[in-house]
């Protein structure tokens, strides 16, 4: 009996030992910066994508992939050369698929910028916002696949040309480039004409406009945010998963062997 119960103990000591090297899957973080949250029309900025906390092995990473994403109704189409590799790091762009690959001949070890997107907003979409992201992340070490979380960031289209001087009424100031924030969080059936804002309600120095003529409707409880994902991977996917699967059986097995050993004995 106390050769059974011992066994036992062994098996599932050896299953959970198992289970926790596999769990301790490698992992990093990547992040998304722009250089400005708040952007004027036909006006272009660059998003920077680095990484950081190489939880990687010995070896670093020396590539990373995953898929483009992005407004085209804010922004204008993105091809090859509007993506350039920072430290070294060379680009593949799938224009129709929105993929990017990034290969270096070293090994990465420590935090770094990767690479760098120029993009340029449209005309006629002051007011608006867009968001871009890239996804379905992954870094390999010349020996497995390493993911990462989704990142993303937003940005908002402010009026072409706003520099922060007053109107022509001399009423009201713009001097953060930011738009739609009202006091009561609320803009509604107002009009912009002639560069002048007709409601006082309109404070914090805001400016809510189109264009010349345009009517604002039913705006509530807009803000300008950037959203960077740096939560790492922890390791658990399908592939871990299955392996979870296969070294329970293998300790299972291992038990059933024990126990007929052991009638065999006896």
């Amino acid at each position: 009996m106390k050769s059974k119960v011992l066994n036992i103990g062994l098996v599932i000591a050896l299953v959970i030992w198992l289970l926790t090297v596999t769990v301790s899957a490698l992992s990093f973080t990547a992040t998304m910066k722009a250089s400005n949250t708040t952007v004027a029309e036909s006006t272009e900025f660059t998003i920077t994508v680095n990484v950081s906390n190489l939880d990687v092995g010995t070896n670093g990473i020396n590539s990373l992939s995953g898929y483009l994403k992005y407004d085209s109704d804010i922004f204008e189409t993105i091809s090859k050369s509007s993506i350039e590799g920072l430290n070294n790091w060379a680009v593949k762009f799938d224009e129709t698929t929105g993929k990017i690959e990034l290969t270096k001949t070293d090994f990465v070890k420590s935090a770094e910028e990767v690479f760098q997107i120029t993009f340029k907003t449209k005309s006629d979409v002051s007011g608006e916002s867009g968001t871009i992201s890239y996804a379905n992340i992954s870094a390999s070490n010349s020996e497995s696949e390493i993911k990462a979380t989704d990142i993303s960031t937003s940005i908002t289209v402010g009026s072409a040309g706003s520099s922060g001087n007053t109107d022509n009424t001399g009423n009201v100031s713009n001097t953060n480039n930011i738009i739609s924030i009202v006091s009561n969080n609320t803009v509604r059936n107002n009009t912009v004409k002639n560069n002048s804002v007709n409601n006082t309600n309109v404070s914090n120095n805001a400016v809510v406009n189109k264009s010349s003529n345009n009517a604002v409707n039913n705006v509530t409880n807009y803000t300008n945010t950037t959203v960077e994902q740096d939560m790492p991977y922890t390791g658990v996917n399908d592939t871990i998963l299955a392996l979870t699967f296969v070294v329970i059986g293998i300790a299972i097995a291992f038990y059933v062997k024990i126990e007929k050993l052991n009638k065999d004995i006896k």
